[in-house]
């Protein structure tokens, strides 16, 4: 089940528990027993907080309805956010720029550059977005082995990196009517890890020998 179908699941229940108590009730006194106390009512679908398991199957779902399409995934995931409250289109953000930033590697960026025969920093940006919209088991694998990335990855213009956009501030800019409450998404400074010069790309080929097989 999606988030946004959970969510309305749980109103739906709650609306039908509501309906149905006064009708428990009044068999309760009808009978002469004793009516049960009343349950707690359940916590309205705007206190509820976005998570990453939520955040995962939101990009699996979109990934799936799309075709593996980036850029019809980036349409159906801004709908989808669009139907949730503001507070969980940040907490999506926020998700979203926790991941970016751990994809901010010197390792991954020349997973990058091998793929595309050269990548600048845009190219980079471009290519975590595409990274996380792939979802979550991509993800996670590109993270201890970018060169795992051969067997699921598409260059940038096959896979549209660049439409990999991150569209939770104009789904929040919809729904609340003010910019996204989350800061710069871009990370600062220099990646993790060890650089690498891109003057001896040869050396990168041989570190990505599957990427390299596959795009060189």
């Amino acid at each position: 089940m999606t988030a946004p179908r959970a969510l309305a699941g749980l109103v739906a229940v709650a609306l039908i528990a509501g309906c149905g108590s006064g009708s428990d009730d009044a068999r309760s006194v009808a009978s002469g027993s004793p009516a049960a106390a009343p349950a707690a009512p359940p916590a309205p679908a705007d206190a509820m907080q976005m998570d990453d398991a939520a955040f995962w199957e939101l990009i699996t779902e979109t990934r799936a309805a799309a075709g593996n399409d980036t850029d019809k995934q980036s349409d159906v995931l801004e709908q989808l956010l669009r139907s949730l409250p503001a507070n969980q289109i940040a907490q999506f953000e926020r998700i979203r720029q926790g991941l970016d930033r751990r994809a901010y590697t010197y390792e991954l960026w020349g997973a990058a550059y091998v793929i595309e025969d050269g990548c600048s920093d845009d190219c980079f940006r471009d290519f975590r977005g595409y990274l996380i919209s792939l979802g979550r088991d991509p993800y996670e694998a590109a993270l201890r082995n970018p060169d795992s990335l051969a067997s699921v990855a598409q260059d940038a213009e096959t896979g549209n990196w660049e439409n990999a956009d991150d569209v939770a501030p104009d789904a929040y800019d919809g729904v609340a009517d003010e910019d996204i409450p989350t800061g710069d998404s871009e990370p600062s400074g220099d990646p993790s890890g060890e650089p690498w010069d891109d003057e001896h790309a040869e050396q990168l080929v041989r570190h990505y020998p599957r990427l390299a097989a596959r795009f060189r």
